[in-house]
């Protein structure tokens, strides 16, 4: 689907078509279109609004600005088939340029105006309010005064407008405001408002009106991608020479990611979830030194080391069998056993014992006593003795007869040792002091492995904590166990922790893979598993300055990918289409017959050209002027500037003989450096615009002003003069009519009259000497009207001072001229000139003025002749 399909078919001029069409623009190319519409092809400073908006379309969140698209409120209105818009007048300026404040420049409602003024007296000014408020392209920008301390900033001005109806308003303009819709119907003309080209390839083009809105949109497109292709180029020179020669390994995870990094690298993702730590360290290392040895030595030397695992893992088992939960609670069975065996045994002795002269007897001293004796008397003779000891034996301890009653007593006391409740009583105590015995004699310490645990230190710092950490609670939960089986009491008894043995196991056999893989000279999976580990490692351990890396090269692609998608805007293809949809369908059908009239009318037929539809830049449809005669000729030989002029001239006329309105048109020095024939050809086609519109003339060239005025007269058309003037600092203060030496005939004497009534009131005041100056003055200026009279009606400009053709066609006129008509003439001249101080008179020569009315009769006597004169002349004609 074309990019104007969805155009309204109402849609039938060139701005609505643009404006349709704009909406499936991009917004910062909306922007630029609003930028063209309003002020032409944009600036430095627009360029720069328009790239950073360009980007924020794509991303760039650092972009503040905003957009500010194209919109009905930019384009030309057009009033209404019927009704018009006019210019009454420019009041209450300020703010522009020097322009005087104060100053109202009224305008002809209803046909020509001519604003007169020489270089530098504010023109150019009042041109640019009017360019400003009515919209125009290539409007420019108002300046305050910048010879002013203190100007005004804002360019402000009230415009007074008349409608087709009668209905008068007036618009407060400002600049940078939004201007009233009803001002864009009037529309401002200077060389920028059609564009005529002569190309390098020599070929003469030209932009219809509204052509070249595309067209500077395709340049902007340009300008644009310029810009972005040399930041493009900047950005991919700053890529970081570390991806050519990367400091990271591409067998790492963070070193693929590093290879492979994309505008849209999740940063995070890269970041590694847990900090390189001491462990890692010292695992980076050991693989270090491992793979720079021979591969059949560093794998031996971690087959020792998993040996010395084996070894640990053993002896971790051992104490942990000999000390666990199960082996403590078996200990205390055992001494609770004893223990209650023993008080069994106690109280069988204090039941049979109890009768004695001594305590204890039967008890544990006691029975360590007689076991004591019994053991003696088996060592005090060679054969023994027996024990107890019969009536009449010597006792082995106190050396004493034994009496019968000693004897039975002693023979009870065996007999109570024989008993079974003592024997068991005794056999657990034997049980539970062997069995505490060996739990004290299990030796818990780090010395005991002290080779392995070095090795572990040094290859799993994280698991020889472990292993430490679990042999010192073991020896404590050993310590408090034997204190409890002491009797002390231990408030909160410790539990053998969780086991290491595990661990030790699977860190040998770890450590027995990588050795395997140590000396898999083939470079097989596992030594590959190896090298990766090392490289992950090693990139792990830089990735604080990796990341850095990354974030630099995300942000420069970032940009990159922005810079390439703003640049698929720059594509100029659908500008094309619309260029050639306008041409073809809008421009071209009703360009081509009303141009060729202009042209005509502007050109004649001394050089006959005709616009063809060719090529184009960017696409943008271009029109050719060529020659009728000769199509191949180089036309830029035979196309003067003034033929330019016209070319333009006839092309801005031609598109607005499409409007169904005729609002008022501004001229801003048309026919600035022309020649003479190109000039009165441009004032023969305004003068007869003025019949249909009101037209607006700002011009600095007096000869224009004569002949637009006298065609303006001949065709009895409304019009206005005026001319603008310096003052000491100012410009632009508004003078009624022409100044003096442009001024007419009958404008001159009406002057004249005017000085002749001041001076009469001189003269009423009896000021002689301001009278005699008066009167010098005034018969000054009536001797140069009598010559401008010569010039303008006796030789009826045929020949005019400084005009750089003869008017022949006037001749005839000339011979109205009458033997009276000269006498008048010199006799009016040669009073003016007793009265002029043109010359130094001599000392006795003071001749007094003549009185008011005397000088009236002068002036009347200029009149008379010059009207009378005239309709003389135009009887002949």
């Amino acid at each position: 689907m074309s990019d104007s399909a969805s155009i309204e078919k109402s849609d039938d001029t060139v701005p609505q078509r643009i404006l349709a069409w704009s909406k499936s623009r991009p917004l910062w190319q909306r922007d630029a279109l609003r930028r063209i519409v309003l002020n032409g092809y944009p600036d430095e400073e627009a360029f720069e609004e328009l790239l950073a908006l360009c980007k924020k379309e794509h991303g760039d969140q650092t972009v503040t600005l905003a957009a500010k698209p194209l919109s009905k409120d930019h384009l030309p209105v057009d009033p209404g088939a019927g009704e018009s818009i006019s210019l009454s007048g420019i009041a209450n300026v300020s703010g522009v340029n020097q322009l005087a404040t104060g100053q109202t420049l009224n305008f002809e409602e209803s046909g020509l105006t001519i604003v007169y003024g020489q270089n530098g007296t504010g023109k150019s000014g009042y041109t640019r309010i009017l360019k400003k408020a009515c919209r125009s392209r290539h409007a420019g920008e108002i300046i305050p005064d910048v010879y002013s301390v203190s100007p005004t900033r804002t360019a402000k001005a009230d415009l007074k407008i008349t409608r087709t109806s009668g209905a008068a308003e007036t618009v407060a303009w400002e600049d940078e405001g939004e201007a009233a819709e009803m001002l864009s119907a009037i529309t401002v003309f200077d060389r920028d408002a059609a564009s005529v080209h002569v190309q390098k390839k020599n070929e003469v083009w030209f932009r219809p009106f509204g052509l070249d809105i595309p067209d500077d949109l395709a340049g902007v497109c340009q300008e644009i991608k310029a810009r972005l292709t040399t930041e493009k180029e900047t950005l991919e020179q700053k890529r970081n020479s570390v991806f050519v020669n990367p400091i990271w390994s591409s067998r790492s995870a963070l070193g693929k990611a590093l290879s492979s990094l994309r505008h849209d690298t999740d940063i995070a993702a890269l970041t590694p979830k847990t900090a390189f730590s001491d462990a890692d360290e010292a695992r980076l290392i050991k693989l270090q030194a491992d793979l720079a040895q021979d591969p059949a030595v560093a794998a031996q030397a971690q087959r020792d080391y998993a040996a010395q695992l084996d070894q640990l893992e053993s002896y971790l088992k051992r104490i942990e069998q000999a000390l666990n939960s199960e082996a403590i609670q078996a200990l205390h069975a055992t001494k609770k056993g004893a223990d209650d065996m023993r008080m069994a045994a106690n109280t069988a002795a204090h039941d049979a014992f109890s009768g004695l002269a001594l305590e204890g007897v039967g008890e544990t001293v006691w029975r360590t006593l007689w076991e004591s004796a019994r053991a003696y008397s088996q060592v005090a003779k060679s054969a023994g003795t027996a024990f107890p000891p019969s009536s009449g034996d010597i006792c082995v301890l106190c050396h004493q007869e034994i009496d019968e009653p000693t004897a039975a007593r002693m023979l009870g006391f065996e007999d109570f040792i024989k008993e079974d409740t003592e024997t068991k009583a005794a056999e657990a105590e034997r049980v539970f002091k062997e069995a505490e015995q060996k739990f004290r004699a299990v030796v818990v310490h780090v010395n005991k492995v002290s080779a392995a645990y070095r090795s572990l230190k040094a290859g799993n710092f994280a698991l020889a904590r472990q292993v430490l950490r679990f042999i010192a609670l073991t020896r404590r939960v050993q310590v408090q166990t034997l204190a409890r089986l002491s009797g002390e009491d231990v408030p909160t008894p410790l539990a053998l922790p969780e086991s290491v043995a595990e661990p030790v196991n699977t860190e040998a056999a770890h450590t027995r893979a990588y050795a395997a893989s140590l000396n898999d000279a083939s470079g097989g999976e596992a030594r590959e598993a190896v090298l990766n580990e090392q490289a992950n490692l090693q990139d792990r351990k830089q990735s604080h300055e990796l990341l850095d890396i990354a974030k630099t090269e995300i942000a420069r692609l970032s940009e990159l990918k922005r810079i390439e998608d703003c640049l698929r805007d720059t594509a100029t293809t659908a500008i094309t289409r619309l260029g050639n949809e306008i041409a073809d369908n809008l421009i071209t059908p009703r360009m081509r017959d009303r141009f060729q009239q202009e042209i005509v009318a502007l050109a004649g037929n001394r050089v006959r050209v005709e616009v063809v539809r060719s090529g184009g830049k960017f696409g943008s449809p271009q029109y050719e002027v060529k020659l009728y005669a000769n199509p191949k000729a180089k036309v830029h030989d035979v196309l003067s500037e003034g033929e330019q002029t016209c070319v333009a001239l006839a092309s801005y006329l031609t598109e607005l003989a499409n409007a169904s309105h005729t609002s008022a048109l501004v001229f801003d020095d048309p026919v600035s450096s022309l020649d003479h024939r190109w000039r009165s050809k441009v004032a023969k086609r305004l003068a007869k615009e003025a019949g249909v519109r009101q037209v607006i003339v700002f011009t600095h060239d007096m000869i224009f002003v004569n002949d637009l005025a006298q065609l303006a007269s001949e065709r009895n058309t409304p019009t206005a003069l005026a001319h603008l003037s310096r003052g000491q600092d100012v410009v632009g203060i508004v003078n009624k009519d022409l100044p003096w030496t442009a001024s007419s005939i009958p404008d001159r004497i009406d002057k004249i009259e005017k000085e002749a009534r001041a001076a009469k009131r001189l003269f009423e005041e009896n000021n002689d000497e301001g009278y005699k100056t008066a009167v010098s003055s005034l018969y000054s200026r009536l001797r140069a009207t009598w010559e401008r009279a010569l010039e303008d009606i006796v030789f009826a400009n045929v020949v005019v001072r400084h005009r750089d053709y003869i008017n022949t066609k006037d001749l005839k006129r000339v011979t109205a001229l009458e033997e009276g008509d000269v006498q008048t003439f010199q006799n009016g001249f040669k009073k003016c000139c007793d009265f002029v101080d043109a010359h130094d008179p001599s000392r006795g020569h003071d001749p007094e003025p003549p009185e008011p009315s005397e000088v009236m009769a002068d002036i009347k006597s200029l009149k008379d002749w010059s009207e009378g004169l005239r309709t003389k002349m135009k009887r002949v004609s």
